[in-house]
């Protein structure tokens, strides 16, 4: 790789910061199987716990080490280790859901698959607001009762029939594995996913220190969130996960912290078909586009979906129909490409003190442009 590469990157990232779109961001790119060393610019921690912009003596830099809050890029580990679980027969991709969890036996909900859940056609909707519910009612973050109210979510379309994102449906797959198995999920993907990665840099349990922080909510009690899931549900469903090992609200739809060299390692995995994760047909799969025929354009979204991954969303991967990968809105993304051989890592606290405060696909969408341009042939 370039040093143009990296001074073009450096650049968009050093004006993204400057011109407010983000306090801090970090990228990691590789080639060919080549890594690109980090590129770190602006601040992890701005604003303190009074939500009041620190002094610049007292921000904390972002550096290379910093891990970040990875928001719906999630999805991508829940999506593997559901698979890992199809792998050994534990779950079946086509089998309807219900006959693990009885509370998709009656009506239409008795027809919901895995594969509806990881291509979110299940027909649920995007979001669950039980955790709201239970602030209201000042009951606390009690899991099996959250937990019961979100299987109890009704669907607001026929499965199959409609692509509806879904966090909902995300947590259902996590609801699903840990009824399959009888495992805590924060464990199941330590044991299936993140155990087999050359890294330890991926985690739902980061050292608060190393974390950049996100938003300021002191309406929610939270104050300056950091180190702990911005996700509003996962942080209610994981706040009391057994195991002990996800009180800081690992889910099925966020929970996952890490540095950006650490999620490249992730992407490099995907790109080179998971190895040691998944077996070759499944690990296919998650390169297969899943929706079937007109359902996109129905559905009003302009690009594809596979099992767990966006198949060309041009609003952040630019003009490259083959690249794959997730974003987050805390404001980070992980694209892969086999094609062209490229992995690449954004991580931003865009959230930071304020969610209003920005939209990053601009931003995104430059650093995979500088990529392509430079990189694929």
């Amino acid at each position: 790789m370039t040093s143009k590469l990296r001074n073009t990157l450096e650049d968009l990232i050093r004006r993204a910061v400057a011109e407010g779109v983000t306090p801090s961001a970090v990228c990691a790119v590789a080639s060919g199987g080549e890594r690109l060393e980090p590129i770190a610019v602006g601040d992890a921690v701005r604003f303190g716990e009074n939500g009041q912009e620190l002094p610049e003596a007292e921000r904390v830099r972002a550096e290379a080490g910093t891990s970040y809050d990875l928001a719906s890029v999630t999805k991508i580990f829940t999506t593997i280790t559901a698979l890992s679980l199809v792998d050994d027969g534990t779950l079946k991709l086509d089998q309807p859901i219900g006959s693990q969890l009885p509370q998709y036996r009656i009506g239409a909900k008795s027809q919901v698959t895995l594969r509806h859940l990881l291509t979110h056609t299940s027909g649920l909707p995007g979001s669950w607001t039980g955790w709201l519910r239970a602030l209201e009612r000042a009951e606390g973050f009690e899991r099996e009762r959250l937990l019961k109210d979100l299987l109890a979510t009704e669907l607001e379309a026929a499965p199959g029939s409609r692509f509806e994102y879904s966090c909902v449906g995300f947590n259902t797959v996590m609801a699903l594995a840990e009824t399959a198995t009888g495992r805590p999920w924060a464990k199941l993907v330590q044991e299936r996913l993140l155990d087999r990665l050359p890294t330890t840099e991926l985690t739902g349990a980061p050292e608060i220190e190393r974390c950049a922080a996100t938003e300021f909510q002191p309406e929610l009690g939270r104050g300056m969130v950091r180190g702990i899931v911005h996700d509003e549900a996962a942080w209610s469903l994981g706040s009391g996960q057994a195991g002990g090992l996800s009180g800081n609200g690992l889910c099925g739809n966020a929970g996952m912290f890490g540095t950006a060299a650490a999620l490249l390692e992730l992407g490099e995995a995907l790109r080179t078909a998971l190895p040691g994760i998944l077996s070759p047909g499944l690990a296919a799969e998650m390169w297969r586009s899943q929706l079937p025929e007109g359902l996109a354009e129905k559905s009003g979204i302009d690009f594809g979906h596979s099992l767990g991954l966006r198949i060309g969303q041009s609003s952040w991967v630019g003009d490259h129909s083959e690249a794959r990968g997730h974003n987050g809105f805390t404001g980070t993304s992980l694209l892969v490409d086999q094609q062209a051989g490229i992995s690449v890592v954004l991580l931003s606290n865009r959230v930071h003190p304020r969610r209003e405060l920005s939209d990053v696909q601009a931003f995104r969408r430059s650093i995979s442009d500088a990529v392509y341009q430079e990189l694929a042939v």
